[in-house]
């Protein structure tokens, strides 16, 4: 399995509730139209902040306010995807509305390679 994993930070002004509504009623259509066939699996987690019970003088600081997960068979497809978007005439279409709901300046994409330690798969 191949996961791009992606920070998002909503645009100042927006609360957490705005933010998740947007996501989940408007920009959730892009990737219900750009990664079939290439992504398996598209997960978008909210971030809520936590105090940390090891460092009790820290409040919480919700640096993000959602992590999107996006799963791929192997390298290969998540390289067909990248090449399909980039091939996309109205590939603008998804940045405007990112625009609207994101903090673009604050989006981070990773490769991860995960490694299980118990837990059933």
């Amino acid at each position: 399995m191949y996961k791009l994993v992606v920070l998002v930070k909503r645009k100042p002004g927006l609360t957490r509730q705005q933010f998740k509504d947007y996501f989940e009623t408007k920009h959730v259509k892009f990737g219900e139209r750009y990664l079939p066939p290439y992504c398996t699996k598209y997960i978008r987690r909210y971030l809520i902040p936590q105090s940390n019970p090891m460092t009790p003088n820290q409040p919480p600081h919700p640096d993000f306010d959602a992590l999107v997960e996006l799963w791929f068979a192997d390298e290969e497809q998540f390289k067909a995807f990248q090449a399909s978007v980039a091939g996309e005439a109205d590939v603008h279409l998804v940045v405007e509305d990112e625009e609207r709901f994101q903090d673009r300046n604050n989006v981070y994409r990773y490769l991860v390679e995960e490694h299980q330690s118990w837990g059933p798969e």
